[in-house]
């Protein structure tokens, strides 16, 4: 499964480089240029928060000690970027092991990091980590959006199903009867077509998906889905 989410020629790994000396950019490029790897250079923090904001990378390598806002002020800032919220990022430094900046740098949002001077095999070992860590967790997280796509599937069948049987009933009635419908059969089918038309309401008016416990396992909840949301939705999986 791993080697399935591993850059490849064909699906190179989309990394962001930050560190604001050019000399460490142009030689991290031309080591990886015969790599599966897409790299996006920046020079500074605020530059890399504006590549952040635009596109998505599958893994950041950070340099601590910029110029500037610091790399891991910047990894702070990077976690609340939709774009990359998730997106693994090592950091770079000079300093040796033990420094403040390891426990700073993971707290921050960082999974790892390589001290200089790194070895090159070390290097590509960390790239490759991070792309495939990005790829599994993209997979996952569609894996739960197709599961929220079920659930409103489920719902929606589950709350529509009984004003249509109720109203294909009544029509059936209606139409073996010679008789004028009753003002009371109208009545009850208007109500049902009333009860359909709220459902298709609340399903053009959903905002997200909140379960409600149903037979052995669990349903969609349209009222509440179709509601502006006050709190965070229940998981679908509860």
């Amino acid at each position: 499964m791993a080697t399935f989410y591993a850059p490849t020629p064909e699906n190179p790994g989309r990394i962001l480089v930050v560190d604001d000396l050019p000399g460490n950019l142009k030689v991290l490029g031309m080591e990886l240029r015969n790599h599966p790897f897409t790299l996006t250079m920046a020079r500074n923090a605020e530059e890399a928060l504006e590549l952040c904001q635009r596109l998505p990378f599958e893994g950041i390598l950070m340099d601590v000690s910029l110029e500037g806002m610091d790399g891991i002020e910047a990894c702070r800032r990077i976690r609340h970027i939709p774009t990359n919220s998730r997106t693994p990022l090592i950091f770079l430094s000079a300093v040796r092991i033990g420094q403040d900046w390891v426990s700073e740098g993971i707290e921050a949002g960082g999974i790892d990091y390589l001290v200089k001077p790194y070895t090159f095999s070390e290097l590509l070992a960390k790239l490759r980590m991070m792309v495939r860590l990005s790829r599994q967790d993209a997979a996952s997280l569609a894996g739960e959006r197709h599961q929220a796509l079920l659930e409103v599937a489920g719902g929606t069948a589950h709350e529509l199903a009984q004003p249509l049987a109720a109203a294909q009933l009544l029509l059936d009635l209606i139409l073996k009867n010679p008789e004028a419908p009753s003002r009371e059969q109208l009545a009850a089918l208007r109500n049902n077509l009333a009860s359909t038309t709220r459902v298709l309401t609340q399903i053009q008016n959903l905002h997200t998906y909140i379960t409600k416990p149903y037979a052995a396992g669990r349903i969609l909840d349209l009222a509440l889905s179709s509601q502006s949301p006050v709190a965070p939705p229940e998981s679908p999986k509860a």
